[in-house]
């Protein structure tokens, strides 16, 4: 299916179930798909009828007796809304199919903030549910900072039934204060499976912290002198293990598991295979390197990951995550040889008014060697985000998708889909706050990424609330998102997103989530 197609794989597997019953004419079958602002084309039902178009009952499969008594039913009493209510209900009947997949993600109305979670269920299994940032949100008039974050993960934790819930796979893509405390407020909440962080060495930990202004006593500067340690210790046990990611460096990612031809195994995994494969090695202990080392790089439950390398569910799914650590400002000598006796001086260990003497002295040393009375840039802060891809692995079709716009305190909006979902273009590129400004940053992540990813990459999360510091223009074109997503606050100070991002965009189905409207998609699709 391409993205002019009139038509969603479901509504064809409808068009063939209705047609072949024997009891509808073709002009009663054309009548249920046609509306209004859309006129189905009586030829094709009568190509789809004939099988000349979309004949393969595989990549195509007709709808069962069932879902088409149902279809008829909802439009008998007038309830069928472009077929969005029959295509839930046919949705859901499929997933008790042994070979069907599904997945889900959820954009959380935050504001100015970025809060994703997700889910992938394969068959005979419990669904895989994943997190990527939880991006606490400024607060506004009436509201107290971090409000709608509470608000949404309590949301998030009510769809499970145990206690406590579980995450499969959590991603804090950057170090800053907001982000660090919706990942706290997680660990209250959920037991965490893997705990992904970008890895950045004790220098730049350390200018971080004085970049950001952490103080005595916070969270934030306790986290950054030593974070996997800071993790395990206040998580007491909740998390399973913590994987850093490593700067990526030049050239292509490892490949998937599966190519773009293949499919998987069939049958139920063999006892004993690993639900999630991470391709990753055990941590090494740092060198002080100016700043101190993290000392939970010795706990056995924290890893690396190997350059390029995925995290993949079921052999069927996968995570690859891409870590553009480009920026850091380089300490030489004299500087480490001044910096690391008060960077040791921050140890928690350490008397609180000894560790606030020894910050004042760091900050003020580190003023006068690199800042020099100049503003530190929104640039310095943010360039060392953790970009997150996921999506399928194989040769995949899918078989229907809906979206639509949760709101808050009112019913969601369904929209829908038909006019832009391709057959296996529903994998989704998180990017935080990180950039694609340049050439050199562009032409690193689409090496690292590789066609076919990018090409079924049809969700793109645009970087940092559609800030034009983090786009140059004619990144929509280059990436051709099916849907391109806002996480902002448009009414906030800052006025993202830019007015420039959202035109290069504006082709590309653009959604805005905010304080008030999210965006939620659910699908599911098969092995060809």
């Amino acid at each position: 299916m391409t993205a002019s197609n009139p038509l969603t794989i479901e509504e064809i597997g409808l068009i063939k179930g209705l047609t072949r019953r024997g009891n509808l004419t073709q002009q009663a079958v054309i009548a249920h798909f046609s509306h209004p602002s859309r006129t189905v084309s009586h030829n094709l039902v009568s190509q789809i009828a004939r099988g000349v178009s979309y004949s393969s009952d595989i990549a195509y499969p007709p709808a069962s007796e069932a879902a088409c008594d149902f279809f008829l039913q909802r439009a008998k009493d007038g309830l069928v809304d472009e077929c969005l209510l029959s295509l839930v209900a046919v949705a859901s009947n499929r997933r008790a199919d042994p070979d069907v997949y599904s997945f889900a993600y959820f954009y959380h109305p935050v504001g100015q903030g970025l809060f994703c979670s997700g889910r992938f269920s394969r068959p005979h299994q419990q669904p895989f549910r994943w997190v990527y940032d939880c991006g606490t949100d400024l607060g506004r008039r009436g509201v107290k900072r971090g409000e709608h974050v509470h608000r949404e993960i309590a949301r998030l934790a009510s769809e499970q039934a145990g206690d406590p819930p579980h995450l499969d796979l959590v991603t804090l893509s950057h170090f800053d204060e907001d982000h660090l405390s919706g990942i706290l407020d997680l660990v209250g909440t959920f037991t965490i499976g893997t705990l992904l962080l970008p890895y950045l060495t004790p220098w730049h930990r350390l200018e971080i912290a004085l970049i950001e202004g952490a103080a005595v006593g916070d969270d934030l500067l306790d986290f950054l002198a030593e974070p996997t340690a800071f993790l395990l210790e206040r998580a007491e046990g909740r998390i399973e293990r913590i994987v850093l990611v490593p700067a990526s460096g030049d050239g292509p990612a490892l490949p998937p598991l599966l190519g773009p031809d293949e499919s998987p195994p069939e049958g139920r995994a063999p006892e004993g295979e690993p639900e999630i494969e991470i391709k990753a090695e055990p941590a090494k202990g740092e060198p002080d390197d100016a700043a101190g080392a993290d000392g939970g790089l010795s706990d056995p439950k924290v890893s690396v990951l190997v350059r390029g390398g995925t995290i993949t569910v079921g052999r069927a799914w996968e995570f690859l995550p891409y870590n553009d650590a480009i920026f850091a400002k380089s300490a030489d000598a004299a500087f480490r040889a001044k910096a690391q006796p008060l960077a040791d001086q921050l140890r928690r260990s350490t008397p609180a008014a000894a560790r606030k003497t020894a910050l004042d002295t760091l900050l003020a040393l580190y003023d006068v060697t690199f800042k020099k009375g100049a503003k530190v840039t929104p640039f310095e802060r943010n360039v060392i985000t953790l970009f997150l891809y996921s999506g399928p692995i194989g040769r995949v079709a899918l078989l229907d998708i809906v979206d639509q716009i949760p709101r808050h305190r009112l019913k969601p909006i369904a929209v829908s889909p038909y006019r832009y979902w391709e057959h296996n273009r529903f994998g989704q590129f998180l990017t935080g706050d990180g950039y694609l400004k340049t050439p050199a940053q562009w032409a690193s992540f689409e090496t690292f990424y590789g066609a076919q990813r990018l090409s079924r990459g049809g969700i793109f999360q645009v970087m940092h609330h559609g800030s034009a510091k983090n786009w140059h223009k004619g990144i929509a074109a280059k990436l051709d998102p099916q849907v391109s997503v806002f996480c902002s606050d448009p009414a906030s100070k800052h006025g993202h997103p830019d007015w420039d991002v959202l035109k290069d965009f504006s082709g590309y189905n653009p959604k805005q989530v905010d304080y008030c409207h999210g965006w939620a998609v659910e699908g599911n699709y098969r092995f060809l």
